[in-house]
């Protein structure tokens, strides 16, 4: 039987488990690393060097983007070793820099960073560091540095000029596009890599074709599409009330990636391909299998603001209000460890909820094996719990893009294809490997 036809039997022979179901979920209070197999293991620091960013974006759900304190290299060197005491290294970690401007600091101070975290980290294993930028303080110097370290880009742009201008702008008020653009001629000149996320608008699903020309034209290969999200200070997303005009969208950008000679890779839809092929591998927590998904599993992601104050699970989440769940501020590095953390009230009680959360979605809804219990921070801030289930996040990033797939990969099997016509759906070594999850608005 060909694969795409094991996926869709797959797919469709697929129910929610019955709400009646026994589970261990119920018992959630109290947290053990014994309990997870396998062990738990940090995938992805997020480490927030500043939380200053020198543009103003309609749509940032940070709190405090004025704050220009910078994180102290001792609480660098604090966050890594951390991570060692605790044993979370696994063979290869991620170093995300975020959650403000990560070119804001100059260039020896970063230098100096990772110099930091490569004394403690090396020797346990393989670190790779990647920067998610608005491109506008990209300089020589800055681009000798990413190729020094091999540092991964990524470029925050929504597009040609008119989309991209309406949303993100100087603190007085003007675009950035033409700022954007220069520091993607600097970084191509430089020869370094990047991908790009747009931040996805009701303009934009107007626009698919001219969204995607442009990409193209600007010689890019991986596009991550996010939408305007309700979180933190961000309360309300553009994107409600728009599920038709996404739906098309999606068909039409996969419509024109999906063709043999496309240049361009779009990752929400890449995603989908390779959880249509197979889906997510598995955890188990106190002997229940979950899918793995690293916004729910406990320390798969940490992040660590600035002044050393860290949290885990969705990484948006950290030093956000919250009466009940401490601002999701579960420590500082500066006084303990990662693992003792998940001893406070704060802790137990936001985990409490994301297994509550996690076992509703197990119970109701058919993509819980291809998404493991959605995000979080889109389930507190448009459902106003952590213990909620589908979000607008959910149709928006995971549903509505492998349902896209699905629906052209039944064309596909009901139509002969001309030969050398690729299919939707390639082996999952074929897919490309996703962007970092904390790439964020």
């Amino acid at each position: 039987m060909p694969m795409a036809t094991q996926a869709l039997l797959r797919w469709f022979s697929r129910s929610p488990k019955p709400a009646s179901a026994p589970t261990d979920f119920a018992t959630a209070a109290g947290f053990n690393p014994a309990d997870f197999t396998p062990k738990l293991r940090t995938r992805l620091l997020v480490l927030q060097p500043t939380p200053f960013c020198n543009i103003d974006c309609s749509y940032c759900y940070l709190p405090d983007r004025n704050s220009t304190a910078r994180m102290a290299m001792a609480t660098l060197r604090h966050a890594a070793q951390r991570l060692v005491d605790d044993g979370l290294l696994e063979d290869e970690l991620t170093i995300v820099w975020h959650a403000g401007e990560p070119l804001v600091p100059p260039p020896a101070w970063m230098d100096e960073a990772i110099g930091v975290l490569g004394e403690v980290l090396a020797p346990h294993g393989h670190v790779r560091h990647s920067v998610q930028t608005n491109a506008t303080l990209v300089t020589d110097a800055w681009c000798a540095l990413i190729r020094r370290h091999s540092i991964h880009v990524g470029v925050s742009v929504d597009g040609p000029a008119h989309l991209h201008d309406a949303h993100r702008r100087t603190r007085d008020g003007r675009g950035t596009h033409a700022r954007v653009l220069d520091g993607m001629a600097r970084l191509r000149a430089a020869g370094i890599p990047f991908h790009a996320i747009a931040v996805v608008t009701p303009a934009t699903l107007a626009q698919a074709d001219a969204f995607l020309d442009f990409f193209i034209e600007q010689g890019i290969h991986e596009l991550g599409c996010n939408f305007d999200e309700a979180e933190g200070v961000h309360a309300q997303s553009a994107m409600a009330g728009q599920e038709a005009a996404h739906a098309a969208f999606l068909a039409r950008l996969l419509e024109r990636t999906a063709r043999p000679d496309s240049p361009l890779v779009v990752r929400e839809l890449a995603m989908a391909r390779r959880l249509v092929a197979a889906p997510l591998p598995h955890s188990q927590w106190r002997g229940h299998d979950w899918p793995h998904n690293a916004q729910v599993l406990p320390f798969a992601l940490v992040n660590v603001a600035h002044n050393g104050d860290f949290s885990t699970f969705s990484p948006e989440l950290l030093g956000q209000p919250s009466a009940d769940h401490g601002n999701f501020v579960f420590g500082n590095v500066a006084t303990g460890g990662y693992l003792a953390a998940a001893g406070n009230l704060a802790f137990q009680r936001t985990w409490a909820a994301i297994v509550q959360g996690v076992e509703a979605c197990e119970h109701q809804c058919a993509y819980f094996a291809h998404c493991g219990g959605g995000a979080p921070a889109n389930k507190l801030y448009e459902l106003g719990s952590l213990a909620g289930t589908e979000t607008l996040y959910c149709r928006t990033m995971l549903q509505r893009p492998f349902d896209a797939v699905l629906a052209r990969l039944e064309a596909e099997l009901a139509t002969p294809q001309p030969a050398g016509m690729q299919r939707t759906t390639p082996s999952p070594d074929l897919a490309p490997a996703p962007m970092p999850a904390a790439s964020s608005n």
